[in-house]
């Protein structure tokens, strides 16, 4: 039997003032009393934006994670003489969503570490400490928005591996200088434990997500470009392909398994892709100016870039951008 709304169809809504637009569907409709109009949700298009410059030193290998208006800077390389060419740092800087500032400095100096979680409870371990001979660290630092502590020494030491969670339930994904480049360890505060293996062993991927529903996204040769994985609390999957063929990209770091984005990469790009939990999607939106290693904050829908490598060179390591995502925003409905 068919229902009333089935039939009639849904009551257009009286309110007084506009719906918050995240609470709406597309072609929602209400009426605004307070000023005698009809509205209808729409989609607005998504869009990268200029914001300012950070003054890190760094040339190179930053690892950045947090929220749009609150993310952390952290790392790097700047360039030394030979037989090294290459010195790690320790510089530390935080985003406002207007300004970067310096702010105290990590104990350990480190270059493509793994780092996660929000800016005032996140942790950051493993890393690289110095050029040519390259020597690494198994150490971690959790940092409480102001100062920062020592924690437990990662069960194997690596770099370049990915990194989801939080301060007190973090992952460390693949990563180069371990038994295997599909080796996970799982921190929880205080130590770290081995968890189950990759189903294909990568380095350079971005991580997103929770502990027990992570996705690990994007690689360097020789895995896949391209490779997608998901950890649902006891084991890793293998999913559906990103559609850009690139290594090294930037990610929402404070993204879920499900609404995630992926940007830049190497070759230098400055394509955007969204996961849904299934699919990876092109974005219409795109950085304006492609890079790769970029430093990953945000959401799905609030990512921040910052601290690339790319064509245009130097002006753009200490260059930030703002994601907004595709959104549904209101529009008054007028007669014909």
């Amino acid at each position: 039997m068919s229902t009333y709304k089935e039939i009639r169809g849904k009551l257009v809504k009286k309110v007084t003032a506009d719906p918050t637009p995240a609470a709406n569907h597309e072609g929602e409709m209400w009426y605004n009393s307070t000023i005698g109009a009809l509205k209808v949700a729409e989609k607005v298009a998504s869009a990268w934006s200029s914001g300012p410059t950070s003054s890190s030193p760094a040339t190179g290998g930053i690892v950045g994670f947090g929220a749009q208006t609150a993310a952390i800077l952290a790392g790097g390389t700047v360039p030394a003489p030979s037989p090294a060419l290459t010195a790690a740092v320790n510089v530390v800087q935080e985003y406002n969503g207007s300004s970067w500032t310096t702010v105290n400095a990590m104990s350990q100096v480190r270059t493509v570490f793994g780092g996660t979680g929000p800016q005032t409870s996140s942790v950051v371990f493993g890393g690289r400490i110095s050029g040519n001979p390259f020597t690494y660290t198994d150490a971690t630092e959790e940092y409480d928005g102001t100062n920062w502590t020592g924690g437990g020494a990662l069960g194997n030491a690596a770099y370049y591996m990915g990194a989801a969670g939080t301060q007190t339930a973090a992952f460390a994904i693949g990563g180069l200088v371990q038994p295997s480049k599909t080796t996970t360890q799982l921190y929880n505060g205080s130590s770290w434990t081995a968890a189950p293996s990759l189903p294909t062993g990568t380095h350079a991927s971005r991580g997103s997500g929770t502990t027990s529903a992570t996705l690990a996204a994007s690689a360097a040769p020789p895995a896949p470009k391209t490779i997608s994985m998901e950890y649902d609390s006891s084991s890793w999957s293998t999913g559906n392909p990103t559609n850009t063929s690139s290594a090294y990209r930037g990610c929402s770091s404070l993204g879920t398994q499900t609404d995630s984005l992926l940007w830049g990469g190497e070759p230098f790009t400055s394509a955007t892709e969204h996961y849904d939990g299934t699919n990876w999607s092109i974005e219409a939106a795109t950085l304006g100016v492609p890079g790769s290693a970029t430093g990953g904050g945000g959401t799905g829908t609030t990512g921040l870039a910052f601290g690339r490598e790319s064509p245009a060179g130097a002006p753009t390591r200490t260059a930030t951008e703002e994601f907004t995502a595709e959104f549904i925003g209101a529009k008054t409905v007028t007669s014909s």
